[in-house]
């Protein structure tokens, strides 16, 4: 709102004053003279940049304007800033420092670039502690027929005046909190005025229904109201423990590459991934445990193969939410955590759109109106990082990972329907593949490996505001997928693949029961039918609690399976916020009642002689959820939350020959509690402390002849516990944004009820990311990332053996998870320079990831004969050269 006050200043300024650098007023020349220099064009501001307010007049609310002479050069730098009208030292030396920063596009006396001077109002408006301005959206209608009222002029006193559109809509940023008054008029209309209460930083959204004049002739009922108000969109309470990321603060972050997405692995409560994993590990859970929503739509991974790349198109993302855990009564599923994607509607106004390209990858999209009720967006990306890889000196990081191949697709069409009333359909894909090889003239060391998986979603989503202020939202999607995974460990072969159909839908009202009552009622619906194909060595690919050793040759007894399964819940939910002592306490309880049902074809290994038998499983349960929280002041917040969570076994884990077909559902629960304050509008810091338990967990049967249909287990049990603490600057309105985030935290599993706890596969202890972004002014940005993580557990060795059977040595382990991968460390930097170019803009970018080039160990190695090891290290100095053009 200042650098737009400041704008209107300017060419207020400029209209009035402008004047050619070194001339004087002069009349106009007399007949038979040559005509003096003309101003053919003013200068136009083209970077602002906004001055450091003075801390003690900051601290005293005081606003000032202080006026300004400029002598801008003919190359379009401001060469003097001299004071014409003051305002107090402070706040002179402040508005001469940012002027004389500012760049112009330069004035032209006769169409040429010519110096100039002009006069500029510098305005201070002082930002209070907390947000002091919200929203206010809405639409105007006919009482009578409900048609939307083009032309009706909405005047918001000491903000502005507009008129409605077409579709009778209208908006007012930046509206000062508090009671607004508001007035309705046209030439039709008696004005009409209101009264809204805005909230700092929310988005106020509200109907007006006016009685128009009856026509001549016609009854006049006295009693009819002319007015109408409905505030819409009541306000839901947001989850207990979340970090929410817009967009355009997401793709400055260092290190993701503009990567929006890429953004939450840098949150507190995500372990650091290992290189070329791509996993999302959320308080010590298993990656499998945490879910991603992009819209209403489940997906079976954020990021592509190697983690380089997030699986959605940057210009379809509005924002990207983490919740680590105890999430409310809406989600279900899982045991660990909740990412969900918030998508950007299609474009209404106007053609808009982008081109990326860098080392990683290529990308395009475009999103525009078709009409005035259609409008659609699509967007594609394709990877050539394996590409290029292959170019670098050092290859030895390929032994641990390659870089992946993959691209990804998404659109969407939307039809509005009405003002507050729309339906949108849409798909995406994405698809990876990465392989590894490890050559060797000996057979026995001879490793590959390739993986795979594709995946499409197609949905239709519906969105409606009711009369009453409530929104109705109903969301039926179908999803296809099919992974798999080819090896061949020294001469022991390996399959899996697995196809599956999925089928979703979820469907929520949401609305107001009474002033301070808040309430969400809907159904979550989603089977996958699935038939797996698996073949090769029983041990291989490993998983969680193994006793794994990187390298080592996996069993070499094997077998072969394939098997279908269906795994099916449609589960209701409802949840309510009470809001007490003017919403200083908020209570939200509440309740998911999730039946499951689990069906295998197969619940014995396949005998010709005889019919194959299927196992069902059928099961309800109620999830009881609950958060509350108290605004001890308008700064300081206390919250807590308490949850039962359920999560279904895997399709893969079906199977009667690899798995267990009668395996069912696990169960967990959250704890959490924790405190916010919110020092400035822009400077925040959270701290949560969590403990999580989980029970039925799946892992592999501890005896060397399990029974037929047992290789799985399901009496597994964890628990992590632990704390969170993050200190963020938002960017605002300021130049500087960035955030430390740390968590500490101890997870650990018991595979049976008479083992002995130990460490999670994936546990690390610290966690810590410190970042930020810093806007030069001019179009430059710099930034920079550190992280700093404990390595994953791995297990010892204890002593070793030559086995004559197999010909080859073979290790035998010591104490499970007692020893570590040593610490990663990684510094990345970031520099980007934009560039506006008429209408457009294009930004070019460096992502330099471990410039310090610093060899972290991702994996400890061993010799063939065990006897000694060394650690595979992750990606060396990484800089990633790229260019974005959007218009």
């Amino acid at each position: 709102m200042l650098g737009a006050r400041l704008r209107r200043a300017f060419a207020l300024a400029v209209a009035t004053t402008l004047v050619p650098s070194g001339a004087r007023a002069q009349p106009a020349p007399a007949r038979g003279e040559a005509p003096k220099p003309r101003l053919t064009k003013p200068p136009e501001l083209v970077d602002f940049v906004e001055a450091v307010y003075p801390e003690d007049e900051l601290r005293e609310g005081r606003a000032a304007t202080v006026v300004l002479e400029l002598a801008i050069s003919a190359a379009g730098a401001v060469e003097a800033a001299v004071v014409v009208k003051g305002a107090g030292a402070a706040f002179d030396a402040a508005a001469v420092d940012a002027a004389r920063r500012f760049t112009f596009r330069p004035a032209e006396v006769d169409h040429k670039p010519a110096p100039v001077k002009i006069t500029y109002r510098y305005v201070f408006t002082p930002k209070a502690a907390v947000e002091t301005t919200g929203k206010l959206r809405g639409v105007v209608l006919d009482k009578a027929s409900g048609r939307p009222l083009a032309g009706v002029a909405v005047e918001v006193d000491g903000v502005g005046r507009v008129v409605t559109n077409a579709e009778g809509e209208f908006a007012f940023d930046d509206v000062p909190v508090g009671e607004a008054k508001v007035t309705l008029s046209r030439s039709d209309l008696t004005p009409l005025r209101t009264q809204e209460t805005v909230e700092a930083g929310r988005t106020l959204e509200a109907r007006y229904s006016v009685e128009l004049p009856a026509p001549e002739g016609a009854a006049d009922d006295e009693d009819k109201d002319d007015f109408e108000v409905v505030v819409l969109a009541p306000k839901l309470v947001k989850q207990t423990v979340s970090t929410e990321v817009g967009a355009e603060e997401a793709r400055r972050v260092p290190g993701t590459q503009g990567d929006v997405l890429k953004v939450v692995e840098n949150l507190p409560g995500v372990a650091r991934a290992s290189a070329g994993s791509g996993q999302l590990v959320v308080w010590g859970a298993a990656p499998q445990d945490t879910r991603t929503y992009v819209g209403a739509v489940r997906v079976p991974m954020l990021y592509h193969f190697g983690g380089l790349r997030s699986v959605v198109h940057n210009d379809r993302v509005a924002s990207v939410e983490l919740v680590p855990g105890g999430y409310g009564a809406a989600y279900g599923r899982g045991l660990g955590g909740l990412v969900r994607v918030t998508t950007r509607e299609p474009a209404r106004d106007r053609l808009h759109g982008s081109a990326q390209l860098d080392l990683l990858d290529a990308s395009a999209a475009v999103t525009a109106p078709i009409g005035e009720r259609l409008s659609f967006a699509i967007s594609a990306r394709r990877s050539h990082v394996a590409d290029a890889a292959r170019l670098l000196e050092d290859q030895s990081f390929q032994a641990f990972f390659t870089l992946p191949e993959y691209h990804d697709g998404q659109a969407r069409l939307r039809y509005q329907l009405a003002p507050n009333e729309w339906v949108e359909v849409g798909g995406m894909l994405s698809g990876d593949r990465q392989s590894r090889t490890q050559p060797s003239n000996d057979p026995a060391n001879r490793v590959s490996e390739t993986r795979t998986l594709r995946f499409e979603r197609y949905d239709v989503a519906y969105h409606k505001q009711l009369a009453d202020g409530a929104e109705v939202d109903v969301a039926p999607w179908y999803g296809h997928d099919v992974g798999g995974r080819a090896g061949d460990f020294g001469g022991v072969p390996t399959s899996v693949e697995t196809e599956s159909h999925l089928v979703g839908l979820r469907a929520e009202w949401r609305g107001r029961l009474a002033e301070a009552w808040t309430a969400r009622a809907g159904l979550d619906l989603e089977l996958v039918q699935s038939e797996s194909n698996r073949s090769g060595s029983i041990t291989s690919p490993p998983r969680e609690g193994d006793a794994y050793v990187f390298g080592r040759a996996p069993a070499d007894q094997v077998s072969a399976d394939v098997w279908k399964s269906v795994i099916a819940s449609a589960a209701p939910y409802a949840e309510t916020s009470w809001g007490l002592f003017r919403d200083r306490v908020v209570l939200t309880p509440g309740v998911r009642l999730e039946p499951y049902f689990i069906s295998v074809d197969r619940r014995k290994p396949h005998d010709p002689n005889a019919p194959d038998l299927g196992a069902y499983l059928s099961d309800v349960a109620i999830q009881p959820r609950f958060a509350a929280r108290w605004a001890s002041s308008e700064r300081l917040t206390y919250k807590a939350a308490v949850g039962l969570y359920r999560q279904p076994p895997l399709p893969d884990d079906l199977s009667a020959i690899f798995g267990n077909p009668a395996l069912g559902i696990s169960t967990g629960t959250h704890y959490v509690g924790g405190a916010e304050l919110r020092a400035t509008s822009d400077l925040a810091m959270e701290t949560n402390v969590f403990h999580t338990t989980s029970d039925e967990l799946v892992a592999r049967n501890p005896s060397s002849s399990p029974r037929v249909g047992e290789a799985l287990l399901q009496q597994g049990e964890g628990r992590s516990v632990g704390a969170q603490f993050l200190l963020r600057r938002e960017k605002g309105a300021g130049r500087f944004f960035g955030w430390i985030a740390y968590t500490i935290l101890r997870s650990e599993r018991k595979d049976s009820p008479g083992a002995r706890w130990r460490l999670f596969d994936y546990d690390q202890t610290h966690v810590l990311t410190a970042l930020a972004s810093y806007d030069l002014g001019a179009g430059f940005e710099v930034g920079a990332r550190a992280r700093v993580a404990s390595g994953y557990p791995r297990t010892p060795l204890q002593y070793i053996y030559f086995d004559a059977r197999s010909n080859r040595y073979e290790p035998t382990l010591g104490v499970y998870n007692t020893d570590r991968i040593p610490v990663f460390l990684q510094l990345d930097v970031r520099v980007a320079k934009r560039v506006k170019l008429s209408g457009s803009e294009l930004e070019v970018y460096l992502d330099v990831q471990n410039v310090t080039n610093r060899g972290n160990p991702e994996e400890i190695a061993y010799a063939p004969d065990y006897s000694h090891r060394r650690y595979i290290l992750g990606l060396p100095i990484l800089p990633i050269l790229g260019a974005r053009w959007s218009f």
